[in-house]
């Protein structure tokens, strides 16, 4: 019973970890589409055939627009993505919206950084 209990503490440490946490978690997914919904702390990683795609996620300002950012190598503008061991995102360049909430940031470890 004891072992049990040892064996459940982490995992439930990781899911109050997660819930309580500000920062950015990858999602991969399979595909070149982003999902219908896409959660607040969601940054998805979109792979076809293996090759990174696009990224997509809410912008953070809390306009509710969901942003896609493209990872191709041959597409304008790019956007290169490293994820850390503990799965959270790093962005180069900034983002910097054009449009709408007009929001200009750094995604660096899953945390966002205003310019």
């Amino acid at each position: 019973m004891l072992v049990k209990l040892i064996d459940w503490l982490p995992k439930l440490w990781g899911k109050v970890r997660d819930y309580f946490s500000t920062e950015l978690h990858v999602v991969e997914i399979r595909g070149d589409f982003l999902p219908d919904e896409i959660r607040p702390k969601q940054f998805i990683h979109l792979l076809d055939e293996g090759e990174s795609w696009s990224a997509g996620f809410r912008c953070p300002c809390g306009c509710g627009d969901v942003l896609e950012i493209a990872l191709l190598d041959d597409a304008e503008p790019r956007w290169r993505l490293q994820v850390d061991h503990r799965g959270r995102p790093t962005l180069f360049p900034s983002v910097w919206r054009n449009d709408g909430c007009r929001s200009h940031f750094w995604i660096k470890k899953g945390k966002v950084h205003w310019c």
